[in-house]
């Protein structure tokens, strides 16, 4: 390669250093390796990395450089989701449910007696959507039930398929579906977090099933309690062999004054009494969607007290009771 190949190759060459420094400071990292970038972003190996930057690497130009114009385009498109993830792990609070969780999910890894199911059980605001998107940072599919499920086993391998990455048309026959969702469960094994899992139908439970059988995955089902029940009751002999490989069923505590004070700034928690007051109020509505919007609102204030509190309260259980979400009481 020429000196003036290698110099129309520069500013590409730092355009990736500076997104590499990018995502080292967004990820908290005092700094990303060469090894590491190459591994997660580049479309080569990190030898013909190093050689790039030092201005030694013998390939044909045409070919790198085509190369290197992907590399950019990729790691920029890529850069929004890496910094959304980065804030959801910054934000995300370990409450008692969400130790609860990560501590089945830890224990569903060891693979003992294929018990890799986790569920977990949870009102609106109880904090389901906060663990799925934490559990996404750490490379989990996600998949959000729908009412096609309760009729359809297809539409429920298609949305997972779909979801691990396999673009696949709707046409395709059931069986190959079936098979592409397997294979690419099968293929990177990770955890697969089920929301809204109420929708699901006996046959959904058989699918789960033969992840768990047929895969190195995890599966965390996330579903309203009610609802739930009304599953187990309406699906009983697929429902128990479902049961059988799940972890301790997680049914979510009552909101504590601790897991409350997860969510407050310095404004709301220094009211007298609010910190317990917010948690009752959580447990009778909203669950922490209850919590982080009195905080929001107290935060706003200069010096909020107790009327502020009460006021940031009754908005929050009059616009959730607008919503149909809460009672007026």
């Amino acid at each position: 390669m020429t000196t003036q190949e290698i110099n129309e190759l520069m500013p590409r060459i730092e355009r990736l250093n500076e997104l590499k420094a990018r995502i080292a400071e967004t990820e908290g990292r005092d700094a990303l390796s060469d090894t590491d970038f190459a591994r997660r972003f580049l479309p080569f190996s990190s030898t013909t990395w190093s050689k790039l930057q030092s201005g030694t690497y013998g390939g044909g130009y045409d070919t790198i450089a085509r190369r290197l114009d992907d590399a950019v385009a990729d790691v920029e498109g890529r850069l929004p989701n890496i910094e959304s993830a980065a804030a959801a792990r910054r934000t995300f609070r370990r409450t008692t449910l969400a130790r609860a969780v990560l501590a089945a999910l830890s224990a569903a890894r060891e693979g003992l007696d294929d018990r890799r199911v986790v569920v977990v059980l949870a009102p609106t605001g109880g904090g389901k959507t906060a663990i799925r998107d934490y559990l996404a940072t750490r490379n989990a599919v996600c998949v959000e039930g729908r009412q096609a499920w309760r009729s359809s086993y297809r539409a429920f391998c298609l949305d997972v398929a779909r979801a691990a990455g396999r673009k696949l048309p709707a046409t395709m026959p059931e069986y190959r579906i079936e098979d592409e969702m397997l294979g690419a469960l099968r293929a990177k094994p990770r955890v697969l977090f089920i929301d809204e899992a109420n929708t699901m139908s006996a046959k959904c439970a058989n699918a789960i099933k033969s992840i768990v059988n047929e895969t190195e995955c995890c599966v965390v089902i996330a579903a309203i309690p009610e609802l739930w029940d009304r599953f187990l009751a309406g699906s009983v002999q697929e429902a128990a062999q479902l049961v059988n490989r799940c972890q301790p069923i997680l049914r979510a505590p009552r909101i504590s004054a601790a897991d409350a004070r997860l969510f407050l700034g310095e404004k709301a928690a220094g009211v007298p009494g609010a910190v317990a007051k917010i948690a009752a109020a959580a447990n009778a509505f909203g669950g922490f969607r209850t919590v982080q919007a009195v905080n929001a609102a107290l935060e706003e204030c200069d010096r909020p007290g107790e009327d502020d509190l009460d006021a940031a309260l009754a908005m929050q259980r009059n616009n959730l009771a607008a919503a149909g979400l809460a009672a007026t009481k």
